[in-house]
């Protein structure tokens, strides 16, 4: 009526995917793979919730402040508490070596970290302190705070702990967006750009279309023998079977000993790295290298995981596979670029930001379209409209 548009959300509301300079280099392939996944599974397929079925959410953001762990464990955490506190920042008690963490085990297990974590903002407010074993976090909801976290000048004051390479290290790597800082971080970000763009995104549309394909048929076929299927394994089988293809080049529906070592290790790793992650084992140097825990498991499967990349990069180099897309896969654009001097990528930052896209490009976007079919199924008019729109296009 007064003509003026509404408030819109604050841009930072939402986990930001492409804010700051560590901003998601795949946004664009992600959007892309979901928009093609969910057209055609919406296409031809109709879901239901299974009835009782328990839908449980789980994301935060925290941030911990840097100091060392080995040098006086208990006194800079306590030190840190204490300066937050004295700003004013609310939180749970601050508990020596195990902080909350026993807490936070047991909601998980139960479900319920998420409806946790909203319970503590209700009761200290958007940001507060929260102890993770020995480590004080500070748990930030307030979007004000987050653009300052995301924003590109403000960029070395927020750099990744030591403690956070311990977990991700093992499994894929130093040499990669993920683990890297500063200047070497830069430069693999400017290299991998180009990957990225539409033009070589559009030659991937084939692999997206041909593994979401053959899921709904699976679907399809096993839907006499079963009338219910767990659509977060679904998903995060068929996300990993497409960024794996694209960043391989390799088929995973013929080649038995690739989709082993990608689908089963590889998620084999993934659960071993958070069950030792959980309980403080990944980010205590002295327990990490005890023969414990499954870390029999852990370098078992780091070793089968990187013989296989490593073939792979040597094959491509040798001409004996190539890209399964309608153009150069992520294999390829590695292989090629080069940076300001024209030195390429070596092997080993060739094996990292493979394993690096791998592991960032299956189970977010696996979720992503769990819950994106969760909204739809509860919302009928919704999946209608975009039924429509589909069948349109």
């Amino acid at each position: 009526k007064t003509g003026l548009k509404p408030k819109l959300p604050h841009p930072y509301a939402y986990l930001p995917f492409a804010a700051g300079p560590r901003s998601c280099i795949g946004q664009k392939f992600a959007l892309l793979e979901t928009k093609i996944m969910l057209a055609m599974f919406i296409q031809r397929c109709n879901f239901d919730l299974v009835p009782g079925q328990k839908i449980v959410p789980e994301i935060k953001i925290t941030m911990r402040p840097k100091y060392g762990l080995w040098t006086n464990i208990l006194y800079p955490a306590k030190k840190i508490y204490d300066v937050f506190r004295a700003q004013g920042i609310c939180g749970e008690p601050f508990i020596p070596l195990f902080g909350q963490l026993s807490e936070l085990r047991k909601q998980r297990n139960n479900d319920a970290s998420m409806i946790y974590h909203e319970e503590l903002v209700k009761k200290h407010g958007n940001v507060y302190l929260f102890g993770l074993g020995p480590l004080t976090h500070l748990v930030a909801n307030e979007p004000d705070l987050l653009a300052d976290v995301f924003s590109r000048n403000k960029a070395s004051n927020y750099t990744k702990t030591v403690e956070f390479s311990g977990v991700f290290v093992p499994l894929i790597g130093s040499h990669n967006l993920l683990v890297a800082e500063g200047s070497e971080h830069e430069r693999a970000r400017r290299m991998i750009n180009p990957a990225f763009y539409h033009v070589n995104l559009k030659s991937m549309v084939s692999i997206i279309t041909d593994r979401t394909a053959k899921a709904i048929e699976s679907i399809i076929s096993n839907e006499q023998k079963s009338k219910s299927a767990d659509l977060q394994v679904l998903f995060n089988a068929l996300t990993l079977s497409i960024i794996a293809s694209s960043a391989f080049g390799t088929d995973f529906e013929t080649n038995t000993h690739a989709k082993d070592v990608i689908s089963r290790t590889f998620a084999q790793l993934l659960d071993i790295t958070e069950y030792r992650s959980m309980y403080m084992i990944n980010q205590i140097p002295f327990l990490s290298r005890l023969p414990f825990w499954g870390k029999k498991i852990l370098d078992e499967g780091n070793r089968k995981v990187a013989e296989f990349v490593d073939q792979i990069i040597t094959d491509r180099r040798q001409g004996q596979s190539s890209s399964l897309s309608n153009g150069p896969d992520l294999l390829d654009l590695l292989l090629s670029a080069v940076d300001d001097e024209g030195k390429p990528f070596n092997d080993q930052e060739i094996k990292d930001e493979s394993l690096t896209f791998v592991l960032a490009g299956s189970e977010t976007t696996g979720n992503l379209m769990v819950w994106m079919l969760y909204v739809l199924m509860t919302n009928e008019n919704v999946l209608q409209a975009c039924r429509e729109e589909v069948d349109r296009v």
